[in-house]
């Protein structure tokens, strides 16, 4: 998916800046997607030159203008338009898996080549953030607006369940499983 797609989906709920649109991928979306900052603002400044987006500078104190995007009715279209082509794009591939790039699993692939100590300090640490990332996903509590209306949204709440089920699974499976790694 384009990374203009991804942004313009991201200002359909309200207005962000690109540091917003980057906190808004770091969290427990950072597992879907990620994009840095060096990609996010050359894009939003080609968008805003294509006119799919429009920009407000807000005044901060001590600080640089923030500068406040929003998407337009012309990006409304093209991401209507961008997301059907991408989901067709998709289609077609015939490839409905997920491409994962995980460094963790290269290690335990080769972990018969690290001491048990190493292996067990990887495990460790992979499951502490998996629980980290499980605990921001079921936070019921306040979170910024645009958070908030995207996780009221029926598309919102299945994204998150399914998260939650995919790193659950993934956790207990670890630590039923872990040693089955030998040593």
């Amino acid at each position: 998916m384009q990374t203009e797609c991804i942004c313009l989906g991201l200002l359909t709920t309200g207005p962000k800046s690109g540091y917003e649109i980057k906190q808004f991928l770091s969290g427990p979306l950072n597992q879907i997607m990620s994009l840095s900052f060096g990609t996010i603002y050359p894009t939003l400044n080609k968008m805003l030159k294509d006119e799919l987006v429009s920009c407000k500078q807000k005044a901060q104190e001590k600080k640089p203008d923030k500068k406040i995007y929003s998407i337009t009715k012309k990006g409304h279209a093209w991401f209507k338009k961008s997301l059907f082509e991408s989901s067709g794009d998709w289609l077609r591939s015939g490839n409905y898996g997920d491409q994962v790039k995980s460094e963790f699993l290269m290690i335990i692939l080769f972990s018969k080549y690290l001491p048990k100590e190493t292996t067990d300090l990887v495990i460790n640490e992979r499951l502490l953030f998996a629980k980290q990332i499980l605990a921001l996903l079921e936070y019921d509590g306040p979170v910024a607006s645009s958070f908030a209306q995207m996780r009221k949204t029926p598309q919102g709440s299945f994204l998150r369940g399914l998260m939650t089920d995919i790193i659950t699974s993934g956790i207990s499976y670890i630590e039923k499983n872990r040693n089955k790694l030998g040593k």
